[in-house]
């Protein structure tokens, strides 16, 4: 989920890439974040009562995608890129991408402004201005940008955010008063959202710390001081890369705590809450698991799919 590139990659271009297995076409396609935030958006708004129509649903994923590969080519065309196979990727199919990018605009224009909620739209444009700002100083910065704004964190709260939005948007008191839990139901999304948010930020600074291994192991000689690990991150993200482990074991005791408090009165939201905590567990799990750096970042993502369970229970 971590936007931006990590450690160059020295292997030619010309490289091929296993595109055998349908996960890795999930994520050098872009569909991983895109999915994860749909199925979440969901989630939120199940836990509220709300019913959300496709809308909402489609503008959400197509933005994520389209913010995604625009992050991506982007990263192509510098030629001081630190390039990954999700990079490599686009540069090789930079013109179908944009292609295929140019409808998808169209028609999420054509929902916002015809068929959008005027509450979701503001908060929409609020958080797109937002994440506009943060994307071009990183592009135009560069890593300098993250010694102020730590790049993991501020992909985290956003990516969280635009994800409870859809929810958000339908707090009126009007919805609100519709549902048989009227006057406590608004306090459940924070703490929905505050425990994605979490998984968010332990999903980035794990596979930025997954990376930046990979290829100090494949290096076959001490790299330079200034390329250190040390030296490529913010003090927050190596912090948490530091005590991943036990971060991750912490998000999943809250989960499962937040989950035993709202279950007398909030059975969906409970269930989210355990999902959550399935989600970090899994994560930790990760750490330890002897797969490549792609097919971590492809499995840390995966691993953030653990409400389709709730779909599949129902």
């Amino acid at each position: 989920m971590a936007l931006l590139a990590t450690r160059p990659i020295t292997q030619s271009l010309r490289r091929t890439l296993s595109l055998n297995c349908a996960f890795e076409y999930w994520h050098l396609l872009s569909l991983d974040a895109p999915s994860v935030a749909t199925l979440w958006a969901w989630g939120f708004a199940r836990a509220l009562h709300f019913a959300l129509s496709a809308t909402p649903l489609l503008l959400l994923f197509g933005g994520t995608w389209l913010l995604y590969i625009a992050d991506r080519i982007l990263d192509g065309l510098r030629p001081t890129a630190r390039l990954r196979e999700r990079h490599l990727f686009y540069i090789r199919n930079r013109a179908a991408v944009l292609a295929s990018a140019i409808p998808v605009i169209v028609f999420l224009g054509w929902l916002v402004f015809v068929h959008m909620l005027p509450a979701a739209r503001r908060d929409d444009l609020v958080l797109f201005a937002v994440a506009a700002a943060y994307f071009c100083c990183v592009h135009l910065r560069g890593r300098s940008i993250e010694r102020w704004f730590p790049k993991e964190l501020i992909v985290a709260l956003i990516f969280a955010s635009a994800t409870a939005v859809p929810a958000f948007a339908r707090l009126t008191p009007t919805a609100v008063h519709a549902t048989a839990v009227a006057t406590q139901s608004p306090a459940v999304l924070p703490i929905l959202a505050a425990l994605f948010g979490a998984l968010c930020w332990l999903n980035c600074i794990a596979i930025e710390k997954w990376e930046q291994f990979a290829e100090l192991d494949r290096s076959a000689r001490p790299m330079p001081s200034h390329n250190h690990p040390d030296q490529l991150t913010d003090h927050t993200t190596r912090w948490g890369q530091e005590h991943l482990r036990a971060i991750s074991a912490s998000i999943t005791l809250a989960a499962i705590c937040a989950a035993a408090l709202l279950l007398p009165s909030y059975r969906f939201a409970a269930e989210l809450c355990f999902a959550a905590s399935l989600s970090s567990a899994l994560l930790l799990a990760l750490d330890r698991a002897p797969l490549s750096a792609f097919h971590l970042r492809i499995a840390a993502d995966a691993a953030l799919l653990t409400p389709l369970l709730l779909v599949f229970i129902r």
